[in-house]
């Protein structure tokens, strides 16, 4: 899987997207189940980009445009 590069407003994203993706690792080479860790994560990371991106500054906006 490629890496996504984060602006740095979503340093928070980047770093909770880079957990699960450990946890994700961590499971798939062991017997233990942390699914519902996983899709705690998963959630919480859903929850802060809703709140990150609802309250960017209009140069914050300027960056995403210009990073796609």
């Amino acid at each position: 899987m490629a890496k996504k590069s984060f602006l740095d407003f979503e340093q928070p994203i980047a770093e909770l997207e880079s957990k699960i993706e450990e946890l994700r690792y961590v499971q798939s080479e062991s017997a233990v189940d942390i699914s519902q860790e996983i899709e705690q994560l998963a959630k919480k990371s859903q929850q802060l980009t809703k709140d990150i991106y609802s309250d960017l500054s209009p140069w914050q906006i300027t960056k995403i445009a210009r990073d796609l």
